[in-house]
C-alpha cells in the first residue's frame, strides 16, 4: 500500500515533456505553421493539417505517435505536455540549434524532469546530446510506417520518389538541373564532331532537365498572373539580360573584325605590310594567342562596355524606381550608391582596357582610378554617416530631463 502511494506522489511530481522532432522543417515548409506547436489540440492541428498537404508524410504518423504517447501517459496518472519541434530544410548546426532553443522556450513554460523524444527516424538518437544537456531524456522512440512487401507498392513507392526527384523544386535542380548543364556544355565542347545525330539527342535531353530541373517552364506558365508592378520589373530584368548579352556579342565582334594588331609582313612585297585583324593573325599562326591575350581582353571590353553598363543600370535604376513606390530608404540608398560605382567604375575600365590595346597612358588611368577611389570614400563616409544617425538610439524625456538637471 505504501508503494503505491509513492508511486502516485512520484507521478505527481514528474513532469514528463513527449517531444516530436521534425528535423527538415517539413511542417512549416508544407502547411507554413510555426514551432514550436504545444499542447495535444494544436498538434493535433498541425498533424491533420499536415497529413491533408502531404498524405504520403511519414512526420505527420511521428506527430500522432506523439500524441498517443501523451495520452498513453495522461492515463496512467503522469503530468506531461507534447509539443512538435523543427530544424531547418538544411539542417546542419543552425538546424539542430533552433531545435534546442524552442525546446528551451518550451521548458520555460513547462518545466519538465524528462523528455520522451519522438521522431520518424534517427534524429532522436543523433539530437540526443543536444537535448540532454537542456532535461534529462526517459526514453526515445522511432515511429516507422508500415508499407506493404508486395513487390508491385515497392515499386509504386519508388516511383512516387522518382516523381518527386523530378517536380519537386528543392529535388529537380539537384537530380535534373546540374546534369542537364553538364550534358549542354559536352555537347557544345564536342559539337563539331561528324556524328551530329548523338550530340544534338545528347543536347535536347540535356535541355529538357534544364527546363524541368529548374522549374522553367512554371515560371512561364506564371506569367500570366503577374501584378502590374510584376511585369514592369519583368521588363527591366528582361532589357537589362538582352543589354548585357548585346555588349558580349558586340565585343566578340570588335575583336574578330575591328581589331589591328601589328599585321605580317607580306612575303611579296616586305615594305608593304598586309591589313589584317587579330582574329585572322591568330587563325594563320596559334601558337601567338598567349602573345595577344592583353590584346584581346581589351578590344573585347571596348567593344562590350557601354552596353553591359548601359543593361547593369538599367537593372538599378528600374529596382531604385519600385523603391521610390514602396517606399523603402534602405534600399534605395543601397541602390543609389550601385548606380554612382557603376559610373565612376566607367571611365577608368574604358582606360584600361585602351591600356591593353595601344599601350595608352598609364599615368591617366592611374590618376582616374585615384580620382574614382576618392569619391569612392567620400559616398561611403556619408552613408556611414547618415545610418549612423538611423541607428543611434532614442533618448527617453526622463534621461533628458534627468540630463539637464
Amino acid at each position: 500500500m505504501s508503494s503505491t502511494s509513492e508511486d502516485d506522489s512520484e507521478k505527481q511530481t514528474t513532469k514528463t515533456l513527449i517531444v516530436c522532432i521534425d528535423r527538415d522543417n517539413d511542417l512549416g515548409l508544407r502547411t507554413g505553421i510555426k514551432t514550436p506547436v504545444v499542447g495535444k489540440d494544436a498538434c493535433m492541428n498541425a498533424a491533420e493539417k499536415l497529413a491533408l498537404a502531404d498524405p504520403e508524410e511519414a512526420d505527420a504518423n511521428a506527430i500522432y505517435a506523439a500524441v498517443k504517447e501523451y495520452d498513453e501517459l495522461l492515463s496512467k496518472g503522469f503530468d506531461c505536455e507534447v509539443v512538435v519541434v523543427s530544424g531547418l530544410f538544411e539542417g546542419g548546426v543552425l538546424g539542430d540549434n533552433k531545435i534546442r532553443q524552442e525546446i528551451a522556450q518550451t521548458l520555460k513554460g513547462f518545466p519538465a524532469t524528462g523528455v520522451v523524444l519522438v521522431s520518424d527516424g534517427v534524429e532522436g538518437e543523433e539530437l540526443a546530446p543536444v537535448i540532454q544537456s537542456l532535461v534529462p531524456i526517459i526514453s526515445l522512440r522511432r515511429v516507422v510506417v508500415k508499407h506493404s512487401r508486395t513487390v508491385e507498392e515497392s515499386y509504386e513507392v519508388l516511383g512516387r520518389y522518382l516523381k518527386m526527384l523530378i517536380f519537386d523544386p528543392r529535388y529537380a535542380r539537384y537530380a535534373l538541373g546540374i546534369p542537364g548543364l553538364i550534358f549542354v556544355a559536352v555537347v557544345l565542347v564536342y559539337f563539331a564532331a561528324k556524328a551530329l545525330a548523338v550530340p544534338i539527342f545528347v543536347l535536347l535531353i540535356g535541355i529538357i532537365f534544364v527546363v524541368r530541373g529548374f522549374d522553367i517552364d512554371r515560371k512561364i506558365e506564371s506569367l500570366g498572373s503577374l501584378s502590374t508592378s510584376g511585369y514592369l520589373k519583368l521588363f527591366g530584368v528582361i532589357a537589362s539580360i538582352l543589354l548585357v548579352l548585346g555588349g558580349i556579342a558586340a565585343g566578340a565582334s570588335s575583336f574578330f573584325v575591328n581589331s589591328k594588331p601589328p599585321c605580317i609582313v607580306n612575303p611579296v612585297n616586305a615594305s608593304a605590310p598586309s591589313s589584317c585583324s587579330l582574329a585572322s593573325l591568330i587563325a594563320q599562326n596559334p601558337s601567338v594567342t598567349l602573345k595577344y591575350v592583353p590584346n584581346i581582353i581589351g578590344y573585347f571590353v571596348l567593344g562590350s562596355q557601354r552596353y553591359v553598363w548601359l543593361g547593369i543600370g538599367v537593372y538599378i535604376t528600374t529596382a531604385i524606381f519600385f523603391d521610390l513606390l514602396r517606399p523603402r530608404p534602405r534600399n534605395m540608398m543601397r541602390n543609389g550608391v550601385a548606380l554612382a560605382v557603376l559610373g565612376l567604375l566607367y571611365y577608368p575600365v574604358l582606360l584600361f582596357a585602351d591600356v591593353l590595346v595601344s599601350g595608352g597612358q598609364a599615368q591617366i588611368l592611374t590618376a582616374t582610378v585615384l580620382f574614382a577611389l576618392a569619391v569612392n570614400f567620400t559616398i561611403a563616409a556619408y552613408v556611414y554617416r547618415y545610418l549612423s544617425k538611423k541607428r543611434r538610439p532614442i533618448r527617453s524625456i526622463g534621461a533628458i530631463e534627468e540630463s539637464s538637471q
